[in-house]
């Protein structure tokens, strides 16, 4: 039997997290959540404490999902997650919900999360930590960087390229070959038609703006 998982935070993302590995028919060990009080029940699943869990020895038994969302502002959250179990050395499989559908000539790394109805054609490749949230539809020979997030309901046309940490907000939809830089952030529902510099904010009929370091 595979090794059951653990996951990380306790949100609507991590709800999300949690019904995929149900769907899916993974185990699920328990939760790691500072807010609530350890053995307590958090939606049918125990609360095992907070990260410092993390460090004994026996978290090399189980497999980890990250249960923290991705929206501007607060994006350095999910990345230092990610990071801190990188770091330890721990597994965090990709997570593709049942009801997604990717391409087996896509390349999805680790702790790479495809959420319910999202569709992955042919040469897309996804970078560690990338999520795909749901619905997102993400066309032929895209290239998504380490730690982005599609939010529900993106489209990237063909041969998009997302950099690292970059946000594409819900509905939004990038055209065939653009670009979008590390750390930008694309506003939900808008087109664009071209390249986001790196950590710029882009607002349809608005200036350009740099995203600013979180607090």
């Amino acid at each position: 039997m595979s090794e059951p998982f653990v996951i990380l935070g306790g949100g609507g993302h991590a709800r999300v997290v949690l019904d995929t590995l149900r769907s899916l028919g993974q185990p699920v060990h328990g939760v790691l959540l500072p807010e609530r009080p350890a053995a307590t029940d958090w939606h049918g699943v125990t609360v095992l404490g907070d990260d410092a869990w993390l460090d004994q020895p026996q978290t090399r038994g189980y497999r980890f999902a990250i249960g923290v969302g991705m929206v501007p502002g607060r994006r350095s959250r999910r990345q230092a997650v990610f990071e801190r179990l990188r770091s330890l050395g721990l597994r965090m499989p990709a997570l593709v919900h049942p009801a997604a559908v990717v391409s087996a000539a896509a390349e999805l790394a680790t702790a790479v999360q495809v959420m319910a109805g999202a569709i992955v054609q042919p040469g897309v490749r996804l970078g560690a930590g990338v999520l795909l949230n749901t619905g997102a539809r993400v066309d032929h020979d895209c290239t998504i960087g380490e730690g982005a997030h599609v939010a529900p309901g993106a489209i990237l046309c063909g041969d998009v390229q997302i950099g690292a940490q970059a946000f594409i907000g819900a509905g939004a939809v990038v055209l065939p070959g653009v670009a979008v830089g590390d750390g930008a952030e694309v506003a939900a529902g808008a087109v664009v038609r071209n390249n986001v510099p790196p950590r710029c904010r882009y607002i349809p009929g608005q200036p350009l703006k740099a995203v600013e370091d979180e607090a």
